[in-house]
């Protein structure tokens, strides 16, 4: 990838918090000549539902900002999260759609890219209705179902996924640190990005070859990008990189 690079994640964009959505699109508006490749790495949007959302004002306004940054000759990548993994696209916005795990090269470094809920292991109910929801029958039922009905559900999927976050312990949550050691081995690589736990993190991993875990940071929570200079790579508030 070419520098600068600029790792975004975990906005949870929605008409129920303004205050997050006027900062996401002034950093977007920002970001206009400043940045070779943006990746969107999943929760962008705190739903998706199909093509058919893009028409709504609230996620025009966006798409429409980062159809500007691709006009302004930035690569925009996006890699769907638990909330927005059926994300496919929007009319007039180019963008590659990469799968899960992607792996890169920035600079010297090998680079593995994720949400980051894979890495859960140890929440077994969440792995088991992640891979149930994005089945082929799911996913055809959500597309065939009118738009209302399948917002509506979505909904009411999202109000069960935050009931069952709030009663489970914070360590079956987390990421499971030995199956990032795992896929780093496999991979030949010595750096991972993430999001989905919000932890906002930086680890440098015990032993050589220096090995670093940065872990994206919730806009609720004020939230962090990882960018990559072409010397550096440091995960930082969402300042203009």
């Amino acid at each position: 990838m070419t520098a600068p690079v600029v790792v975004v994640g975990d906005v949870h964009l929605s008409p129920d918090h303004p205050d997050v959505a006027d900062r996401f699109e002034a950093w977007l508006a920002g970001l206009a000549g400043r940045c070779a490749h943006l990746v969107l790495l999943g929760d962008v949007f705190e739903g998706w539902v199909s093509r058919r959302q893009a028409r709504e004002p609230f996620v025009r306004r966006f798409l429409d900002r980062l159809a500007g940054l691709a006009s302004a000759g930035t690569r925009l990548a996006f890699q769907g999260g638990n909330r927005d993994f059926a994300f496919d696209g929007a009319p007039g916005l180019p963008l590659d759609l990469w799968p899960d795990v992607v792996r890169t090269r920035w600079g010297t470094r090998t680079v593995l890219l994720t949400h980051g809920d894979l890495l859960c292991s140890a929440d077994g109910r969440y792995q088991r209705m992640r891979k149930f929801l994005r089945s082929p029958v799911v996913d055809g039922v959500r597309a065939a179902l009118p738009y209302a009905a399948a917002t509506y559900l979505a909904r009411g999927l999202r109000g069960l996924s935050e009931r069952e976050v709030a009663r489970k312990p914070y360590a079956a949550m987390g990421l499971d640190y030995a199956q990032v050691r795992a896929w780093l081995d496999a991979a030949g690589a010595d750096v991972l990005v993430a999001g989905h736990v919000h932890t906002g993190v930086h680890h440098r991993l015990a032993g050589t070859p220096v090995r670093d875990v940065l872990v994206l940071k919730d806009w609720d929570a004020g939230g962090g990008v990882v960018t990559w200079d072409g010397t550096a790579i440091a995960l930082v508030p969402p300042a203009l990189p």
